[in-house]
């Protein structure tokens, strides 16, 4: 691999990472909660935040509430716009990835009556 296609490579993969938000579990149930409200369900959240699966498109959702992945940096700026929330202050509630226990998010599930969602 030529030199300039490893430099490419890194650069390309650091970017991947900038546009990943990891968000604190309190922080990031509640926002999701009232993304939920407005929108009424979480595949029409889904739809609301740009995912196009057509069976659903709640899913990454989910996945981003129960911590499994970080919030894309677009679909949080979108989010951020739909709840009339300003995304500078969901910048500031950015964590590290490691950060995220299964504790942490169970609490702030119950904490932001998400009960439904609280994983078994």
């Amino acid at each position: 691999m030529s030199e300039f296609a490893a430099s490419f490579r890194n650069k390309t993969r650091s970017q991947a990472e900038l546009d990943k938000v990891w968000l604190k579990s309190a922080f990031r149930a509640e926002i999701i909660k009232k993304g939920l409200d407005k929108a009424g369900s979480l595949n029409r959240l889904g739809r609301e935040l740009g995912y196009r699966s057509r069976i659903h498109p709640g899913w990454s959702v989910l996945q981003i509430l129960l911590g499994n992945q970080a919030f894309p940096a677009e679909k949080l700026k979108r989010l951020a716009e739909y709840i009339d929330h300003p995304y500078s202050d969901m910048l500031q509630n950015q964590t590290n990835p490691r950060r995220i226990t299964p504790e942490n998010t169970r609490d702030a599930l119950i904490r932001a009556n998400l009960w439904c969602y609280v994983p078994k």
